[in-house]
C-alpha cells in the first residue's frame, strides 16, 4: 500500500483536485455565461455542424454568429475545438461543454506536473507547481466568469514551452518542446503567442551570460519551425484580409484605463473574488500568498530563482496603472488588449518559485497544501456557480441552441459594416444585419427564420413578391469579404457596408437563393 502511494498518490491528488474544481458544475448541469462563454460556443457549434455534414473544417459562420456569414474562425484558430465538437457527438450539449473543460483541467494539471519533473527531476516539486498554478485565480477565471476556452489551453501549455526554452541551454533534445508548443498555442491563441515571446524574450535578457552560439543556432530553428507549421494559419488570415480590410477586435477603452488598480487588486486578490467586471480580474488568494513567501528566494543564492520572482513581480506591475500603459497606446502593444493578461505570465513564475522553495517539505505539508488549495478553489467555483447571481445560466437544450448560434460580435466584419458608427458603443450591439435585415427593391424586410436556410460556406433565402421579369436589387444580411456568389444568372458583389448584393431576373414572384460564402 506503502508502494502504490509513493508511485500513484500524487497523480490520484491531481484527479481528485480536477473532480472537486468540476463536482457542482456536473452536479448542476448547467453552463454558466461568462464574459466570453457564448463566443466559444457559438465557434464549438459552427464546428460541430460542419463536421456533422461530412467536412472536417469549420463552416465560415453561417451556421452560427447569427448566421450572417462572420468569418471569425478564420481569424481565430480552433484546433482544440474539435475535443468539445466530438462530445457534442456523444453527450448532450451542456454536458458535452463542461466534459471537455474538465478533461482540460485534468490534462493541464497532469501537463504541469510531468513538465516541471522533467525539468527538476522532483516529484514535490512538480506536484506543488502543479495544484498552485491549476488553482490560481487566473487560470480559474478563464474556465469559470470568463469563460475563455482558447487562453486557458494556452496557459496549459506555457509550463511546457517553459521546459523548452530551459532545455535550449542543455545537451537533452527536449528544447524541441519549444517550438512544438508555440506551434499550438498559434493554432489555439495567437495572442498569446505574443505574450509568451516577450516571455521569452525577458528569460533571454535576464539569463544574457548562458547564451552561446548553441543556443542560438536552436533558437532559429525553433523559430524556422513555428513559422513553418503556422504558415498556413498565416496565409488564411492574409488571404481573408487580403480581399478587403476587417474589424480588429474592439476594446472598449485605452490600455491605462483597462489596467488594473494595484489596491483593487491586492483586496480582490485576498478575498479571492470571482471578478463581475473586467477591472476585477486578480491572482487569487493562494497565488498571492505563495508570491510573498517567494520573497524568502532572495536570501538564497538560487540567481534562476531570483530571477523568476522578479519577473513575477515585473509582470504584477505591468497589469496595473503603475506602469505607464498610455505611452504605449498608439504602439503594437496594443494588440494585448488588456494589461491584465500578463498575470498568467506571473502566476506561473510565482508558482514554479514557491513550488522550489517548498521541495524540501515533509509529505505531510506537502499534503496539507494541497488541501488548503483544493478548498480555496472548491469554494471558489462553487460561489462562481450558485451565488454569482449576474450570469446567466444554460439549463436546458432549446436555450443552449438559441444562445450557441445567435451570438452578437462585430469583431472580424468588413471594415465597412461600422462606417459612421462608434464601434466601442456598438461592437456587442445587434445592427440590422444580426436581426435579418433585407432590403428588397429598396424596401427593408426582415426575413424569418423559415425564410433562411443556413448550409456548409452557404446560405438559402427565401423570397416573395419579387417583380417577375424585372431586375431585382437584394442587398442581403450575409457579409461579403470579396468572394461571395451564387448560381448563374445572379450578380454578386460587396455592399458599402460589407454585406452582400445581388441583382437578378427571376421567372417567378417567389424564389429561393443560394449565396455561397468565401
Amino acid at each position: 500500500m506503502i508502494k502504490i502511494y509513493k508511485k500513484y498518490g500524487y497523480p490520484i491528488l491531481l484527479v481528485i483536485n480536477a473532480l472537486l474544481l468540476y463536482v457542482y458544475l456536473f452536479k448542476a448541469k448547467v453552463i454558466p455565461l461568462g464574459w466570453d462563454t457564448q463566443f466559444h460556443l457559438n465557434r464549438i457549434e459552427e464546428l460541430y455542424r460542419s463536421i456533422q455534414t461530412g467536412h472536417i473544417f469549420s463552416s465560415t459562420g453561417t451556421y452560427t454568429f447569427s448566421s450572417i456569414g462572420l468569418a471569425i474562425n478564420r481569424f481565430y484558430p480552433y484546433l482544440f475545438l474539435y475535443l468539445f465538437a466530438i462530445l457534442r457527438f456523444i453527450f448532450n450539449p451542456i454536458i458535452a461543454y463542461n466534459l471537455g473543460c474538465f478533461i482540460l483541467t485534468l490534462a493541464s494539471l497532469f501537463i504541469s506536473y510531468f513538465s516541471v519533473r522533467s525539468l527538476t527531476k522532483s516529484n514535490k516539486t512538480a506536484f506543488l507547481f502543479s495544484i498552485i498554478y491549476n488553482n490560481s485565480g487566473y487560470l480559474l477565471l478563464q474556465i469559470s466568469m470568463r469563460g475563455d476556452i482558447a487562453e486557458y489551453i494556452a496557459l496549459i501549455l506555457l509550463p511546457l514551452i517553459f521546459v523548452g526554452y530551459k532545455k535550449l541551454f542543455s545537451s537533452s533534445y527536449q528544447w524541441l518542446w519549444l517550438p512544438l508548443e508555440m506551434i499550438l498555442v498559434c493554432y489555439t491563441h495567437i495572442l498569446s503567442v505574443v505574450l509568451f515571446t516577450f516571455f521569452l524574450l525577458c528569460l533571454f535578457v535576464l539569463e544574457y551570460n548562458k547564451i552561446t552560439l548553441l543556443v542560438i543556432k536552436r533558437l532559429l530553428i525553433s523559430i524556422g519551425i513555428t513559422a513553418v507549421f503556422c504558415l498556413p494559419l498565416l496565409v488564411t488570415m492574409l488571404r481573408a484580409r487580403s480581399r478587403t480590410s476587417v474589424i480588429i477586435p474592439i476594446v472598449p477603452d485605452v490600455l491605462i484605463n483597462e489596467a488594473l488598480s494595484p489596491s483593487n487588486l491586492l483586496l480582490n486578490s485576498l478575498n479571492n473574488a470571482s471578478p463581475n467586471n473586467l477591472l476585477d480580474v486578480n491572482l487569487g488568494l493562494v497565488v498571492t500568498i505563495v508570491s510573498v513567501f517567494g520573497i524568502l528566494v532572495f536570501k538564497s543564492k538560487n540567481q534562476n530563482l531570483i530571477n523568476l520572482e522578479c519577473l513575477g513581480i515585473f509582470f504584477v506591475v505591468l497589469s496595473t496603472n503603475i506602469f505607464p500603459w498610455f505611452v504605449f497606446q498608439n504602439t503594437p502593444l496594443n494588440v494585448i488588449q488588456f494589461p491584465w493578461r500578463f498575470l498568467g505570465l506571473a502566476t506561473l513564475c510565482f508558482s514554479l518559485v514557491f513550488a522550489k522553495l517548498c521541495s524540501t517539505k515533509t509529505n505531510w505539508i506537502i499534503s496539507m497544501v494541497w488541501l488548503i488549495t483544493c478548498m480555496i478553489s472548491f469554494t471558489y467555483m462553487h460561489q462562481y456557480i450558485y451565488n454569482s447571481q449576474s450570469v446567466q445560466k444554460i439549463d436546458n437544450i432549446s436555450l443552449y441552441r438559441k444562445i450557441a448560434t445567435n451570438a452578437v460580435y462585430t469583431d472580424y466584419m468588413p471594415s465597412g459594416a461600422l462606417n459612421g458608427m462608434n464601434k466601442s458603443k456598438v461592437f456587442r450591439s445587434r445592427l440590422n444585419i444580426h436581426k435579418h435585415v433585407a432590403n428588397v427593391n429598396g424596401k427593408n424586410i426582415q426575413l424569418s427564420e423559415k425564410n433562411i436556410v443556413p448550409k456548409y460556406n452557404s446560405i438559402q433565402y427565401r423570397f416573395n413578391g419579387l417583380k417577375k421579369g424585372k431586375v431585382n436589387k437584394i442587398i442581403l444580411p450575409v457579409l461579403n469579404y470579396g468572394e461571395n456568389h451564387s448560381v448563374s444568372g445572379i450578380k454578386v458583389k460587396p455592399s458599402a457596408n460589407g454585406e452582400t448584393v445581388i441583382t437578378f431576373v427571376p421567372k417567378r414572384s417567389t424564389q429561393v437563393i443560394d449565396i455561397y460564402v468565401k
